[in-house]
């Protein structure tokens, strides 16, 4: 998959998404095979989810070296999930990888993927969980 067909992956997941109201990406491509990300996704009950991502296309497959997924209602975050070398998420076995909650409280994360994401954010608007 090369980077231009991640991003319309990405495009084609947040549309086939019922609650996404609109959204923006923002590509920065640094070159033909490496590309900044970022974006944000307006849902229909008002809530956003901020996007970033650094990805690389290599050995026919995308990697992705840097990330944070925000989700917020109004000016309160929800969750982040990010890598990014937080020093109060160093205790925690999946370092760097780590997601951060309402509460505060930093827990365990795998490296998440987008569409990971957002159909956690789809479940929690659906059943109004937050």
């Amino acid at each position: 998959m090369s980077i231009n067909e991640y991003i319309k992956n990405l495009e084609s997941i947040i549309n086939s998404l019922t609650i996404t109201a609109s959204y923006n990406l923002n590509i920065d491509k640094k070159t033909t095979d490496i590309a900044f990300i970022s974006g944000r996704i307006e849902f229909r009950n008002g809530s956003t989810h901020a996007i970033k991502e650094v990805v690389e296309y290599a050995d026919y497959r995308i990697e992705k070296y840097k990330y944070a997924y925000n989700f917020r209602i109004s000016s309160e975050n929800i969750f982040r999930y990010d890598n990014a070398p937080d020093p109060h998420a160093r205790e925690i076995k999946t370092f760097p990888h780590h997601k951060h909650l309402k509460s505060g409280k930093i827990i365990e994360s795998h490296a998440v993927e987008l569409t990971d994401v957002l159909e956690e954010i789809e479940r929690m608007i659906l059943k109004n969980l937050w």
